[in-house]
């Protein structure tokens, strides 16, 4: 057989015998390796000598943020690990990774106009990236990513031996984040406690695996669209989906009251949208309010269709600006939430749109109204409704 028709055989069989290698090192390492911190760059260090590439990190998911945070990695700047976040909506790629809990690969980064292209990777000149997520006790806890300054291929073996990378992370998480929350416990007394509270949790993981898995499939189905407005559409429904994720993220089996404070949902979901657009800070000024799950998400839902709105056709491209986020609780027994914009105001209806009506039929649901503020600049809706649990 001719040597050219050979060797890439025997460079596929070299390049699976140094992943095996390479996995089992970094399975008998992690028993060995007590804190966090160490086990995660350990992982990127191990993913950076399998893949041979410079870039690589760990990205830990923040509810409270809902942000993606850098925690670890290789070749990074001074200043980006424990500083620098990513979005978690699905523009952004490790975003798409931790709601999808699939592998997600993006060869032609600047030139895919279905991902953002973030000035943390700009700045490194990164070109082609590939996520695998990590999950613990059936959630998805981050995202170990790899990334490259030369166009990639990364092809199938990579992703499984990066996959398998990421598995084997959760597995070590999963012990020393188990050993960190066992400390100080008094098994006896919780030991009730602790079942509901894990039966609770355990309902809660299944609720958010299924918005993942509903998420893939969308995810899978406007890749295969070739319509602009179809794309848009599932779009539009892609984000409304992921902002109920968020609301599942604010529920704490730990708390035993299955309410959601309202600040720290719309906290959250304000850090995923400020990620969708260049110049155009999504600020957040919240009240703290406890209500129940299924009055807390018609209101993201109303959040983030106004903001998606303002982010869309309030800023032209090039023009920069703000849109503000307000929750007051009001006398008597009321709350008043705002989202305000100081861009080119409203105009007329566009086709096709529904305007405000999805946001009135989402006021209603938790016997609230709507009405649009006269400001200087931009456009402001605020949202009425009763304060009930």
């Amino acid at each position: 057989m001719p040597a050219d028709l050979t060797a890439p055989a025997e460079d596929q069989l070299a390049r699976l015998r140094r992943y095996g290698e390479i996995l089992s090192d970094f399975g008998r390492m992690t028993s060995e390796v007590i804190e966090v911190d160490r086990l995660v760059q350990l992982a990127c260090l191990q993913a950076a000598r399998g893949i041979g590439i410079r870039h690589t990190k760990v990205l830990r998911y923040r509810p409270e943020a809902g942000d993606l945070l850098v925690v670890a990695g290789v070749g990074w700047a001074p200043g980006v690990i424990g500083h620098a976040s990513l979005g978690t909506d699905l523009a952004s790629p490790p975003g798409q990774a931790l709601q999808t809990r699939l592998p997600n690969v993006v060869e032609d980064l600047p030139n895919d106009p279905e991902y953002r292209y973030s000035d943390l990777l700009r700045n490194h000149g990164i070109v082609s990236v590939l996520n695998v997520p990590v999950t613990v006790d059936g959630y998805v806890w981050g995202v170990l990513e790899v990334d490259s300054q030369e166009p990639r291929h990364f092809a199938a073996d990579d992703v499984r031996f990066l996959s398998a990378m990421g598995h084997i992370l959760g597995l070590a998480l999963r012990g020393r984040i188990g050993e960190q929350a066992a400390v100080g416990a008094v098994a006896d007394a919780a030991r009730a406690l602790a079942q509901e509270r894990m039966l609770r949790g355990e309902l809660q993981h299944r609720s958010k695996n299924d918005l993942q898995l509903i998420l893939s499939l969308l995810v899978m189905q406007r890749r295969r669209l070739t319509d602009p407005e179809a794309r848009r559409i599932v779009g539009d429904v892609l984000d409304r989906v992921a902002a109920i994720g968020v609301a599942h993220d604010q529920l704490s089996p730990e708390s035993g009251t299955g309410l959601i404070d309202l600040a720290d949902y719309l906290q959250a979901l304000c850090g995923n949208l400020s990620r969708r657009r260049q110049g155009v800070a999504v600020e957040a000024s919240v009240e703290s309010a406890a209500m129940s799950h299924s009055r807390a998400v018609p209101l993201g839902l109303a959040v983030n269709e106004l903001v998606t709105n303002a982010l869309k056709h309030a800023f032209p491209q090039g023009r920069e600006g703000a849109i503000r986020v307000e929750f007051q609780v009001m006398p008597p027994g009321e709350g008043r939430l705002c989202v305000r914009d100081d861009g080119i105001g409203m105009g007329p209806p566009r086709p096709g749109s529904s305007g405000t009506e999805l946001v009135r039929r989402l006021a209603q649901q938790v016997g609230g109204r709507v009405e649009q503020m006269p400001q200087a600049q931009g456009t402001g809706f605020c949202v009425t409704f009763p304060l009930v649990i």
